[in-house]
This record gives C-alpha cells, sequence and structure tokens, in this order.
C-alpha cells in the first residue's frame, strides 16, 4: 500500500472541511455534512480519520465517541461511520490501513467499538474481529388509538424550532436502556437535516418531541424526545392523523417509554458489529435510529 498523510479532527480547518464534504458527496451520494456544520451542529465528538492525497481525501473512516448504555450500564463508547474510499484507489488496502490505526487509537480508550454497516462490505468488518448482531424493530398491531392529532410540525428553517429541538435533545431523558446512548445530540440533529426534517412533530402539553410519520396505515416512530415520565396512551394518539393506521413501527427498545407492542421483526440491511463486551444477544433490541451515524 503506498503510504498516505492520515489527517484527523479537522473539523475547524475549512480546507479539509471542504475536502471531507467532497469526499462523503462522491462516496455517499446523497449525504450531506455541510449544512450540520454551518449550522453548528458538528460536535467535537465527530472525527474524522481521512487519508490525504494532494488536496483530496481518498479514504476516510470517522468516530463519534459516546456514552452508551447496555444492559443499563453507562460505558465509554466509539461509533464508526463514513468508511470508504474514493473509486479510483480502492483495492489498495486504504480503508483496511485507516481502521486498524482508529482500533489501535480507541483500544484503551473506550469499551466498545460499534458500527452499522452497508451491506456491500460484511464481509470486511469481521476481519478485524467485529461481531454481528441482529437488530429488531418493535411492531404493535393490536390496540391502535383513536386517531387524535394535537401536534405541531417543527420547521427546521425556523430559528426558533431549531433551537427548541436543540435544547430538548440536549435534556432528554433516555430513549432506551438496553442498548441506547447519551450526549448524541449531534447525531440526531444530522438526522433531522438530512432524513426527517418533515417528520418532527411537537407535543407542545406533554413538552415531546416526536420523529414520526404516516405512510399508508403504518405510522413511523424514529425517536420521542422527552423529559420527563409519560403515558404512552395519552400521547400517541397525538401524532395519528389517519383512522386507517393498522400498525405502529418503533425504531428504538419502547421498555423505557412503555409503548406496547404484538411482534418484533428482525432487521439486517444495515447490520450492527460490535467490537468489545456486548452480551444482550437473545433479546430483540434496537439502538436508536437517531443515534446511528
Amino acid at each position: 500500500m503506498t503510504e498516505h498523510l492520515i489527517r484527523e479532527d479537522y473539523r475547524d480547518n475549512e480546507t479539509l472541511r471542504e475536502a471531507y464534504y467532497a469526499f462523503i458527496q462522491t462516496v455517499f451520494p446523497g449525504v450531506n455534512f455541510r449544512n450540520w456544520h454551518d449550522r453548528g451542529y458538528w460536535p467535537a465528538e465527530y472525527i474524522p480519520y481521512s487519508l490525504v492525497n494532494g488536496s483530496h481525501i481518498i479514504s476516510n473512516v470517522s468516530v463519534y465517541k459516546m456514552t452508551v448504555l447496555v444492559s443499563g450500564q453507562p460505558i465509554r463508547a466509539a461509533q464508526i461511520g463514513a468508511v470508504g474510499t474514493l473509486p479510483d484507489y480502492r483495492e489498495q488496502g486504504l480503508s483496511r490501513h485507516l481502521m486498524e490505526y482508529v482500533i489501535d487509537k480507541y483500544r484503551t480508550e473506550v469499551d466498545l467499538l460499534f458500527l452499522f454497516a452497508n451491506e456491500t462490505v460484511i464481509d470486511f468488518y469481521p476481519k478485524f474481529g467485529f461481531a454481528k448482531h441482529l437488530e429488531s424493530v418493535f411492531i404493535a398491531t393490536s390496540d391502535i388509538p383513536t386517531p387524535h392529532y394535537a401536534v405541531r410540525k417543527l420547521d427546521i428553517n425556523r430559528s426558533s424550532d431549531m433551537a427548541l429541538i436543540a435544547y430538548r435533545l440536549k435534556k432528554r431523558n433516555d430513549l432506551t436502556s438496553l442498548f441506547g446512548a447519551r450526549d448524541y445530540a449531534g447525531v440526531t440533529l444530522w438526522h433531522i437535516l438530512n432524513i426527517h426534517s418533515e417528520r418532527v412533530l411537537y407535543d407542545e402539553e406533554d413538552g415531546i418531541i416526536f420523529i414520526a410519520s404516516e405512510k399508508d396505515t403504518i405510522l413511523h416512530v424514529w425517536d420521542i424526545i422527552f423529559t420527563r415520565p409519560f403515558k404512552p396512551e395519552t400521547v400517541l394518539p397525538k401524532i395519528i392523523k389517519s383512522d386507517a393506521i393498522t400498525s405502529i413501527r418503533y425504531y428504538f427498545s419502547p421498555e423505557v417509554t412503555g409503548f406496547s407492542y404484538d411482534k418484533t421483526e428482525s432487521i439486517d440491511d444495515s447490520p450492527l458489529y460490535t467490537l468489545g463486551d456486548f452480551s444482550i444477544d437473545g433479546v430483540p433490541f434496537k439502538f436508536p435510529a437517531t443515534a446511528q451515524t
């Protein structure tokens, strides 16, 4: 492998940041980090590790340092994302070199390394000792509440709405303790800006922000941002518009929030891989979708 310079933690370096944007757009078309930074939401915990050739980033592995909860216990962790190499530089071992560098750097700093793999490269991560785990989506098909829509859709282009979202995220309660996280507002803000901009709903009465939407006969619930206990049977009807809803899908483990479900369904389109102590196999779980990098 030809040696290339590794540059890291360059959030405040405009030249390298622009190179990162260009790299991301090439390797992950449609993914945008510019608006995340420009709005001030790129936190210090998100650190790219990039191989640079001239003015170009040619390969990358990014890390988001976070506290995660595994079976209720908080542990130090690093979530890996944005792993890729420019097409002209593939098959040279660059991603392997960066992964080895990152694993070596964090091996003693954190207790758990984890990532969500693109299904096209799922054979790559076991080479470094990562173990695969199946996650589940939680599905309710009975006792669907009668619609009582009573929320306001928040506007990401309105500064007061974004300030409300950012404030609530900083104060939020743990969404799940089975396999969850703390202090990941930056990740959720990225999801809101880039994926869920039309799905952010505010229940002012209960002070809850939902990330949810209806499609056909299904209500999809990606996140619930709350700062105090609530009654599921009271708040859930407020985000339902259609009386044709026949199922609700939760993209997080609902044991803390108390939302009921009738079944689980394994998901394997972006499988979880872990390196470190992770011992909750056999119990259905879902790492919160809006905490994934």
